[in-house]
């Protein structure tokens, strides 16, 4: 249905701009006043389609309107058609349609963010109760198994305990979308953290035959933060890369110390993220594996926001994927002499 009525919006802003241009020409050696009242009919389609889709098509119909307008500046010698005259009016035709378009545009997006906060606050508090249920859940599983005898089918046993596991895990990540009222944040060096982290993959990424390279800013990277928190991201995306990878192929993990920030950067050669999933990489539950739960990436977005940080993606279908975790930067105090 959106489709259908964007399709038909630009239907009708075409259709504008070709009636006035009609009627434009048609009046030109006819009646003066009728030709300037028809030259700004023209800002009709541009402020439709600026109103409709932003700055991008709202200039691009502007562009096209100084294109059909102009030339009859070179048809019509009079006193109108001075090329500074319509130079200017094809000034104001682009001019309406960037503030406009901008304008929109920045609408839009504090209208995405106002909704992400709000879908944010809504799951935290959902996961708030489905994780209180599931701990209870979890405990009275483990006093069962603690109280009782072993499970004789050793397969079986071990299955249980890995269904367990996987449930931990999956109340950890709810639990992390609950809006937390204490942050501790700890003066560390972000390089130390990506060290530390790189040592619990070394041998599940020399086992998959996959290589990890590091190359880190020489300059360190001072950071104020959770440090448990960014070290359970950067485990899990380093874990997904590693999964992502097949043997021969290299992981490169970077630091870089810039402005106001740090950044971490890691980049694999994978098989990439379609296109189409890459805008819902970070939606709560969207996974594309058979045994994801889709909470570990929607988690670590959140938690980065509320550490005054980011998350973001980029990724090519075939090309591999680069995650970039940004994390504020801890400045030096002065020194005064």
């Amino acid at each position: 249905m959106n489709e259908r009525g964007n399709t038909f919006k630009i239907v009708l802003v075409s259709a504008l701009v070709a009636v006035v241009t009609l009627f434009h020409y048609a009046a030109i050696s006819e009646d003066l006043g009728l030709h300037l009242f028809h030259r700004e009919l023209y800002f009709i389609p541009i402020v439709l389609a600026s109103f409709w889709f932003g700055l991008k098509l709202g200039l691009a119909t502007s562009v096209v309107v100084s294109i059909v307008y102009a030339p009859h500046v070179f048809i019509y010698d009079d006193a109108h058609g001075a090329l500074l005259i319509v130079s200017s009016q094809i000034l104001v035709f682009n001019f309406v349609a960037v503030v406009l378009g901008w304008l929109v545009d920045r609408r839009t997006r504090q209208h995405q963010e106002a909704l992400i906060l709000e879908n944010e606050a809504v799951l935290g508090r959902a996961a708030a109760a489905v994780g209180h249920e599931m701990k209870d859940l979890m405990g009275a599983l483990k006093g069962l198994t603690h109280k009782g005898e072993r499970l004789q089918c050793t397969e079986l046993d071990r299955d249980f305990e890995q269904e367990i596991t996987r449930l931990e895990g999956m109340v950890g990540a709810l639990s992390s979308l609950v809006p937390s009222e204490h942050v501790r944040l700890i003066s560390r060096d972000l390089n130390a953290i990506i060290n530390e982290r790189l040592e619990h993959h070394r041998t599940t990424a020399q086992k998959a035959g996959v290589a990890l390279e590091v190359r880190l800013d020489g300059n360190g990277c001072p950071t104020r933060t959770d440090v448990e928190k960014i070290g359970w991201i950067l485990d899990k995306i380093i874990n997904n890369a590693i999964e992502a990878s097949t043997s021969g192929q290299t992981i490169q993990i970077s630091s870089h110390r810039g402005g106001t920030f740090c950044q971490v950067r890691i980049q694999d050669q994978g098989s990439g993220i379609p296109a189409e999933d890459l805008s819902k990489i970070f939606t709560p539950f969207f996974t594309t594996k058979d045994t994801g739960h889709g909470l570990a990436l929607a988690v670590s977005k959140k938690i980065m926001r509320d550490l005054g940080g980011d998350l973001l993606v980029e990724s090519q279908w075939g090309e591999g994927a680069t995650f970039t975790v940004t994390v504020p930067r801890e400045h030096e105090p002065k020194s005064f002499s």
